[in-house]
């Protein structure tokens, strides 16, 4: 009985090594031609909590974490026994897939790079997992509106093509931050004034930030008893390139001296004070970096003549009579 139990394991032990040389000289087959297939699932993930805030500009570079999950969908017991993978696959050994990765569509205005972007990953019918990483580096000009990055990974096919190449994609939402840049101009910042006559200036805002930017101006500054006036106290003005539109904007601020204007050549300054601020307010970008420094910007008028206020009327007609009758007494002399 024992002769006969062993010669029946010699004989099955004969039948697979005989099944498989036969399967090893026959030529290999694609994964189309197979006719014994089997799934694989790949997927990808990254930790959202490295881009809960905008990058920022011009600033160091952000590393995110990116996780690569690898799995077969063979059955084990044929997947860990070598003899049965020997029949079923052709193969002793089982080597981990290179995982081949790449960005699909990296912005101009940043630098985007992979890590490692041929991680490996062992073969098995649980999940196995490596881990890569994405960095993120926006330039100055990086527009701050979130972008989605894509990122593809793609696995050769596996045990000897059984199991066919796959692919996956990851998309990572990021966020640039703001910056509030903005630059305040008019041709003439110092200009004559009349007595009793308003004098205009015409300011151009310019915005040199990455986002259309929200500036509130108002009057810090001024001689008294003069009455300043802007035209408005605040202006909305987009980003260059954001829009079909110019990223620049024009307001005008008038003032008008007193009714009692000094001597020629009286010298006054006045101070406008111009603050950038992300738009909608709130919204978006860095919740630290929303409002810009405000910009302090100077005008100066100086005086041309005088005016007579009432009190001072009354001087001026006192001394024209009293110039008259010297002028009459003159002449009676």
């Amino acid at each position: 009985m024992a002769k006969k139990f062993r010669a029946a394991k010699v004989s099955i032990i004969m039948l697979i090594l005989l099944i498989s040389v036969i399967i090893s000289i026959v030529p290999s087959a694609s994964a189309a031609d197979k006719i014994l297939t089997f799934n694989s699932i790949l997927e990808m993930t990254y930790d959202q909590e490295f881009l809960n805030q905008a990058v920022q500009p011009d600033g160091p570079a952000v590393t995110i974490p990116v996780t690569i999950k690898y799995k077969v969908e063979v059955p084990k017991n044929i997947l860990d026994n070598t003899a049965l993978r020997m029949i079923f696959f052709q193969t002793f050994i089982i080597t981990a897939v290179k995982v081949k990765m790449e960005i699909l569509n990296e912005p101009d205005w940043a630098s985007v790079s992979l890590v490692n972007p041929n991680p490996y990953i062992d073969i098995d019918t649980e999940f196995t997992e490596t881990t890569t990483a994405v960095t993120i580096a926006p330039y100055k000009d990086a527009p701050a509106r979130p972008f989605t990055l894509r990122i593809k990974a793609e696995t050769d096919s596996v045990l000897n093509n059984h199991v066919p190449a796959n692919s996956a994609e990851l998309n990572m939402v990021f966020t640039p931050g703001y910056i509030p840049l903005i630059n305040v101009y008019t041709e003439q910042p110092a200009r004559v004034v009349e007595p009793q006559t308003t004098v205009s200036f015409p300011i151009k805002i310019t915005n040199l930030g990455n986002k259309e930017t929200i500036v509130t101006v108002k009057v810090t500054d001024y001689p008294e008893g003069w009455a300043p006036l802007l035209a408005q106290s605040q202006i909305v003005i987009p980003a260059a390139g954001e829009t079909s539109g110019d990223n620049i904007a024009e307001l005008s601020f008038s003032i008008t001296p007193p009714y009692g204007l000094g001597w020629h050549n009286e010298l006054e300054t006045i101070t406008l004070e111009f603050t950038p601020q992300f738009s909608p307010p709130g919204g978006g970008g860095n919740q630290s970096g929303l409002i810009g420094t405000p910009v302090p910007f100077q005008l100066s008028v100086r005086s041309r003549g005088f005016s007579t206020p009432g009190f001072e009327l009354f001087g001026v007609l006192g001394a024209l009579i009293i110039t008259m009758i010297i002028i009459k007494k003159r002449k009676h002399s």
